[in-house]
């Protein structure tokens, strides 16, 4: 069995190597007109579908990525939107989306991000088609209950003549 203490240092020194490493890559990048290499092209990671959908399991807020987000950020805000309380913003939603498509589709793309990409386009088209569904019940449930309303007054209303013609009958038999 390993010492707990040696495997901290020998995960460290790894740690260091892969820093090392990474860090050596950015120097190797090509430099534009004068400018130091990493002033002109920034390694950016973008998250896998796993990274993605991570932060929502934390429960934070996500914002909009900028123009220049990757397609994970973006897919990570979409998802955002699907799980948060509240309606989502299907515009933004479905423009980050179509975005996180074509720089997929541009990329060659991740196949766990194109995965992804389906899914949430199927959750947000049945989202969407589900609460049109609901505003059109909505809308029935209102038109039936003014209507009921409309004829609860009628029968009232009527129950009113009824009454007064039951009250003048009765005073017409009681008068000689």
């Amino acid at each position: 069995m390993a010492n707990p203490k040696a495997v901290d240092v020998m995960m460290k020194k790894m740690m260091a190597a892969t820093l090392a490493a990474a860090l050596s890559a950015c120097g190797a990048l090509p430099a534009g007109k004068g400018a130091p290499a990493a002033a002109t092209r920034m390694i950016r990671l973008c998250p896998d579908a796993d990274a993605a959908l991570a932060g929502l399991r934390h429960g934070k807020d996500i914002g909009a990525p900028g123009k220049d987000a990757c397609a994970g950020d973006r897919l990570r805000y979409v998802a955002h939107q699907l799980v948060q309380d509240g309606k989502p913003d299907y515009t933004r939603a479905y423009a980050q989306l179509e975005a996180a498509q074509q720089s997929l589709k541009a990329d060659g793309g991740q196949e766990g991000l194109n995965g992804l990409a389906a899914l949430l386009a199927g959750q947000l088209a049945e989202r969407r088609r589900l609460e049109e569904q609901l505003n059109r019940l909505n809308g029935q449930l209102s038109e039936q209950q003014r209507r009921a309303d409309d004829l609860a007054a009628k029968l009232d209303a009527l129950r009113a003549i009824e009454k007064s013609m039951a009250d003048k009958a009765r005073l017409k038999k009681t008068q000689p």
